[in-house]
């Protein structure tokens, strides 16, 4: 847990170097340790950065930052639940900071919201540390926080009948906790706990500084499901262009793109429930990747099962 040892071995240096890709890094300065410590899956600190405000950071990568979580927030969540359009029960897959969750809550339809997260220890430092993330979502009477594994919790069915189903999950790195939650099986058994016209969503790295992992979870979801879309927005605090993948069987996502679609959906489901990085001119702009990395998509055929994962480089 957080000490004065641990605090001020973070202060004497006062920079945090995260490492975006094997060649590419980021230096933040760090004018505060709000929290430092570990779990029993991973190292945990929530720091105050300056020009980004607090931060998570599990193992020794960036989850969210208060300047902008909202822009990566709204942009995972809502895109499916305005394609599923009256989303009653929803399953969320980590998401410990409590801000899908929050989002998720803005839906007018929604009866009750799932969140399986592992990690008790993120979920807690959360609740103390992470208010401004959260906003009371987790004391909400229709929220429901399972600590388990999200392998599982979706293995064993403890509950089925999903409309829209939101992965919020850490990156596959080798040694992380959620590699196997990017497989072509783990997709399979997703599917199996939504309802027929149920929509997935997931976030899928950075396609401007991985875009072939990228690719390789877009071509994952699209063995299981028959309409699959990749789309993107550039997080400052990510230093990149984050990708999502959506899919569905029953519904195609680029119906997104179509004005009268989401902006009457959009109005309807949330009815005034505050949104300040999502609008339908945004929503075009994540939609219409830039050519050159649609083309590096299209060129990338692999895909990940158990037998053969496929690991972000460290």
């Amino acid at each position: 847990m957080a000490g004065g040892s641990e605090k001020s071995v973070f202060l004497k240096w006062s920079w945090f170097l995260e490492w975006l890709t094997p060649n590419r890094a980021t230096l933040k300065h760090i004018e505060d340790v709000i929290f430092q410590g570990r779990s029993r899956f991973q190292e945990i600190a929530v720091v105050r950065v300056s020009g980004e405000g607090k931060v998570l950071v599990l193992d020794g990568k960036t989850q969210s930052s208060e300047s902008d979580e909202f822009m990566y927030h709204e942009a995972l969540v809502h895109p499916a639940m305005i394609l599923h359009g009256s989303p009653r029960k929803v399953l969320i897959l980590g998401g410990g900071e409590g801000a899908t969750l929050r989002e998720v809550l803005k839906h007018r339809s929604v009866e009750k919201a799932v969140m399986v997260d592992i990690d008790e220890t993120v979920v807690n430092v959360a609740r103390e540390h992470l208010r401004e993330w959260h906003r009371g979502a987790f004391d909400d009477p229709r929220a429901e926080v399972v600590i388990d594994d999200a392998w599982n919790y979706v293995a064993s069915k403890a509950e089925t009948g999903f409309d829209v189903v939101i992965a919020d999950l850490v990156d596959p790195l080798e040694a992380g906790p959620a590699t196997r939650l990017y497989s072509e099986e783990y997709y399979r058994m997703v599917k199996d706990v939504m309802t027929p016209g149920g929509v997935f969503v997931t976030q899928a790295v950075s396609i401007s500084h991985l875009t072939e992992y990228h690719a390789i979870i877009r071509n994952t979801v699209a063995r299981v499901f028959k309409h699959v879309e990749s789309y993107g927005v550039y997080v400052p605090s990510f230093d990149s262009m984050w990708g999502f993948v959506v899919a569905s069987d029953d519904k195609d996502p680029r119906i997104l793109g179509d004005r009268g679609f989401f902006e009457t959906r959009l109005s309807h489901q949330l009815q005034g429930a505050e949104l300040r990085f999502l609008d339908h001119a945004s929503m075009l702009h994540m939609l219409n990747i830039p050519k050159m990395y649609r083309e590096a998509i299209a060129r990338e055929k692999r895909y990940a099962t158990l037998d053969n994962q496929v690991f972000l480089p460290a």
